[in-house]
Parts: structure tokens; C-alpha cells; sequence
């Protein structure tokens, strides 16, 4: 169970007339706790490539401030952290000054200074604002269901969590529902207004989700002037179009493609600065990985499971390595020290850069990996054999089967 969750609010800005690639976000978050962190995340085309930019800042007495360079209208996300639930709120940069308010709270409401197509924005969020007010309710009540569920599972309170887990699913759906509708006001919003500069950008945000067909998409987007086509984000949405047919194409489900391939390689530091490189287990033990989170108490339940398999076969020929989502380090390790996780390699899906540049070499993304908890199982030749997303006994018996068959055939 993993949560990728934003509130896509759409904010428009204009060059006005500067000839510089520069831009600069003057924001101010109100209820916001000062030293907290905001994040800033948009694409940039670097040699016909995409590439995205992750820039954070620190917020001081509720004003944050972004510098950067872009070279033309370009979707961003303005990213906070809540207890549990990351808040996003969509915006567009243009190589100009602008000024950012935002209420932690209803973030939906916030106000943008600075643009000339500000316009454009305030006619589509008055759409939006019924189900953004909704969706948004709905993750500050998720986010105090997994306060209260990661407290019932450190008290091993068993019937109560249940109940929260089944109350949080129930919170999931109606967070879905909202979306859904968002997405249709969009597509609604794109059919009225497909000369808006902004509508590219709404198209893309429909493509990532299941809603419409993608002949419908395709239609929408060769009906889009010129002009916004070979756009920077025209280009983004085209891309997101052709990768979406690619995937439609193939006969397996996108969650299962790696099977019977070879693992992805990657190399982290662990959580004692080790450094753990996928390919070093090749042709010398299985491999199972663990993809979790400190926060998901779906992933938490699972741990027993993992402590016996690597108890029972870390000797004869099967490695652990667990890999966390979590962006807050200290909550990672706290994680690993409460549950006594020492015992096998447990690393973090992406590693900071210097540069701030978000590191392309995802885990959870080349491993396709879209909920957590999630488990992989690579055979001693480095080929994917199991994915699941669960460890019960057909599975935990799977495992069973492969190692003891390998033990036989090693003796």
C-alpha cells in the first residue's frame, strides 16, 4: 500500500516580455511549520531528452523561494509533507517572478500573483473546487487513519487495526471517486477551451489515468493548435501518449513484464553506509526484494514473514534486501531500528544527489512497482521467476519449493 496522492491545482504564468530563461517563485505557506521542507519538482529537455529537476527549499516564518532556469511554459509540482500524505499543488513556470500563497489547509484556495494567463487558471479551478475540496478531506482523514493505524501496530492491537485498514481502504475509494471526477472536468474543461495554453498539460494529466480511451485522447490532442502540439508541454503529453499505447500493446499486465528477465541492476548504500550492488548475487544466491515503507502498515504486518524466510534460508542461499520509499531518512532508520531490521540489507528507493537532480535510477520504477508492500524473486542467474504482492502461504510454500530444490541440486 503506497501512496502516490496529489491535488493537481492549476496555476498559469507569462513571460512578460523577458527575454531571460530565469524564473523566480516567491511563496508563502500559511500554517506551515518553519525549517520544514517544500519541494519543487518540473521537467526540463536536455539533448532531446526529458529530464526532471528537483529543487528543495526550506521553509523560514511560512516564506519559501525558488530560483531556476526554463525556456517555456512548464508544468510543475509544488510538493509539502503532511504527517503521512504528501501534498501537491500544480502549477506552471515561466521565466518570470511570481508570487505563491498557499493555505496548508485548503491549498485548493490558494492565490498566484505575477501571470498574464492567470485567467485561464481561476476558470478552471472554479470547476474543480467542489471535488478538490472533497479529495483534499479525504487525505487529511487518511492521514490520520495511518497515525492511528502505525500506533495499533506497535501495540499489536490486531482487531482495530483491521477496522482502521478496512476504514482507509474505504477513505482510498472515495479519494479515486474524486479523481475520477477532477479527470472528467478537465477533459470537459479541454473540449470548451483547446486553444488555453494550459490545456496540453491538462491532457497529459488525464493520459496517467485510466479515463478516457486513448483514441479519445489522440483525437483531443490532434485537434490542439499547432502552436501548443510542439510545446514543451505538448512534447511531454505526446510522449506520455506514446508510452501509454506501448504498454496497452503488450499481452502482459505492466506488472508483469519483468518475469523471466534479468533484475535490473542498481547499487545503494545501505542503512551502515554498506554498498549493496544487485548484480554481486548473481551466480551466488536468490535474491528476494522487499519493497515497503516505514509508514505502510500493510508492509509493517508482513515483517514476521520476512524475519522467518531469511532466518530459515539466509544459509542456504537467499538474500534479503529491502527497499524503502521513504523520503525521510530518520523515519526510515527509526523504522529499521524499532523492528529489529538489521539482519538483512535494507536500502532507500532513491538517493539524494548533490546537485539536487532526482536520481533516474528509481527502484520502484524500473521494477514497476505502483503499491507497496511488493515482492520480487530473482533466481541465482539474475532472472526475475515470482512477483507478488503479498506473502501468503501459496506463496511463502513457492519459496519453500525453489530453495529446497536449489539446496538439493547444490549438495
Amino acid at each position: 500500500m503506497r501512496f502516490f496522492l496529489y491535488i493537481c491545482i492549476i496555476s498559469l504564468t507569462a513571460c512578460h516580455n523577458i527575454s531571460s530563461n530565469s524564473f523566480k517563485l516567491e511563496g508563502f505557506i500559511e500554517g506551515a511549520d518553519s525549517s520544514k521542507n517544500i519541494t519543487l519538482y518540473y521537467p526540463i529537455k536536455e539533448n532531446n531528452e526529458f529530464r526532471e529537476i528537483t529543487d528543495t527549499a526550506k521553509i523560514i516564518n511560512g516564506k519559501f523561494v525558488f530560483e531556476g532556469n526554463i525556456e517555456d511554459l512548464t508544468a510543475a509540482e509544488l510538493a509539502f509533507d503532511n504527517s503521512h500524505v504528501s501534498i501537491s499543488v500544480r502549477i506552471y513556470l515561466e521565466p518570470t517572478t511570481m508570487k505563491l500563497h498557499i493555505n496548508r489547509t485548503q491549498p485548493y484556495t490558494y492565490k498566484l500573483s505575477g501571470t498574464k494567463v492567470e485567467k485561464e487558471n481561476m476558470e478552471l479551478r472554479k470547476d474543480l473546487e467542489p471535488d478538490a475540496k472533497i479529495y483534499y478531506e479525504r487525505l487529511e482523514c487518511m492521514d490520520d487513519l495511518l497515525k492511528q493505524i502505525n500506533l495499533n501496530v506497535e501495540s499489536n492491537n490486531i482487531s482495530v487495526l483491521d477496522s482502521l485498514i478496512n476504514l482507509l481502504q474505504y477513505t482510498k475509494e472515495q479519494i479515486s471517486t474524486a479523481g475520477l471526477k477532477m479527470n472528467k472536468t478537465r477533459l470537459d474543461f479541454i473540449f470548451r477551451h483547446n486553444i488555453y495554453r494550459i490545456a496540453p498539460d491538462l491532457l497529459y494529466l488525464i493520459t496517467k489515468s485510466e479515463f478516457p480511451s486513448i483514441d479519445t485522447i489522440q483525437c483531443i490532442y490532434n485537434n490542439l493548435p499547432k502552436q501548443s502540439q510542439i510545446s514543451l508541454m505538448g512534447n511531454i503529453a505526446l510522449k506520455q501518449m506514446e508510452d501509454f499505447l506501448v504498454e496497452s500493446k503488450k499481452d502482459l499486465p505492466i506488472e508483469d513484464t519483468l518475469l523471466g528477465h534479468s533484475a535490473p541492476d542498481f547499487i545503494r548504500k545501505d542503512f551502515s553506509e554498506r554498498t549493496i550492488r544487485l548484480s554481486d548475487f548473481k551466480n551466488k544466491s536468490y535474491v528476494l526484494l522487499d519493497f515497503w515503507a516505514s509508514w505502510c502498515a500493510p508492509c509493517l504486518r508482513e515483517i514476521p514473514k520476512i524475519k522467518d524466510l531469511h532466518h530459515k534460508y539466509s544459509k542456504k542461499g537467499l538474500a534479503v534486501i529491502s527497499i524503502s520509499s521513504d523520503n525521510d531518512k530518520i523515519s526510515w532508520l527509526n523504522a529499521i531500528k524499532n523492528h529489529q531490521l538489521e539482519s538483512w540489507s535494507q536500502v532507500l528507493n532513491v538517493e539524494k544527489k548533490a546537485d539536487s537532480t532526482l536520481n533516474i535510477n528509481n527502484i520502484f520504477s524500473i521494477y514497476n512497482v505502483e503499491m507497496i508492500p511488493y515482492f520480487t524473486l530473482i533466481d541465482k542467474q539474475g532472472k526475475i521467476i515470482a512477483r507478488w504482492d503479498y506473502l501468503g502461504e501459496e506463496q511463502l510454500n513457492e519459496i519453500d519449493k525453489i530453495l529446497n530444490v536449489s539446496t538439493l541440486t547444490i549438495e
